[in-house]
């Protein structure tokens, strides 16, 4: 197995697990700093997970730019859609600015917000919870197929190595699986309703630090050959 080779990487993974380790021993031995300052709403865990998603938002948009003149518009698609989701997430976490800025939540959100603040995935309406539904169980089956499923598909199938390739989709090494992995263990055994926080942090940024070196980093670089859409047969 290939590990990261890059000091900046190899930082970040000590990071990550450090904080994820120390959320262990803190639930363990002191369940109410744990979660009382720890993981509380507007934590530094928090704050990083905001730092990571818009940083991501940030890596995208840049790819974005310097890659327009050698990519097609699939490609550029792709790295939009991520870069999206990156600024959805990060705009989700501060509740659109809610949290920055502190303007009233507006009467609609108070009635269906589950923590009465301006945003989506703490909706609710009647037993049906956003967070738990879309954000909770459809997130976690998509990301056990991103991590666990497609980089052997990747290997295997032309057709979906070609879709990846082509729609800007960065592909988990081994490595980053192992970390994930791991991180869902220490995350999963944490003896907290709040342990989720660990997860989500650390989860972020093993996200962070897969874009920057993913499987197919080539389709991400200036070295690369221009890719440009098939010219069409003449009639």
């Amino acid at each position: 197995m290939v590990l990261p080779r890059k000091k900046l990487e190899i930082l970040g993974y000590v990071f990550i697990f450090t904080l994820a380790i120390l959320g262990q021993y803190h639930a363990r031995t002191d369940l109410l700093y744990f979660e009382g300052t720890f993981v509380r709403e507007d934590s530094f865990i928090e704050w990083l997970q905001f730092i990571g998603l818009f940083f991501g938002f940030l890596i995208c948009l840049y790819r974005m730019i310097i890659l327009k003149p050698f990519r097609n518009w699939t490609f550029l698609v792709g790295l939009g859609l991520l870069a999206f989701i990156f600024f959805f997430g990060a705009a989700e976490e501060i509740s659109w600015g809610q949290r920055v800025f502190d303007f009233k939540t507006p009467e609609w959100f108070l009635v269906h917000n589950t923590q009465g603040e301006f945003n989506l995935h703490n909706l609710k309406f009647g037993e049906f919870k956003v967070n738990r539904v879309i954000f909770g169980s459809l997130l976690g089956i998509c990301i056990a197929f991103y991590f666990l499923f497609l980089p052997v598909l990747y290997k295997k199938m032309k057709k979906l190595k070609d879709f990846a390739d082509g729609f800007a989709i960065p592909v988990p090494k081994l490595y980053h699986i192992i970390a994930y992995i791991l991180l869902a263990i220490i995350a999963k055994t944490i003896p907290s309703p709040k342990k989720g926080e660990i997860l989500e942090f650390g989860g972020i940024w093993i996200f962070i630090l897969m874009i920057f070196e993913p499987y197919n980093r080539e389709f991400f670089s200036r070295k690369l050959k221009p890719i440009h859409e098939p010219t069409p047969p003449q009639s």
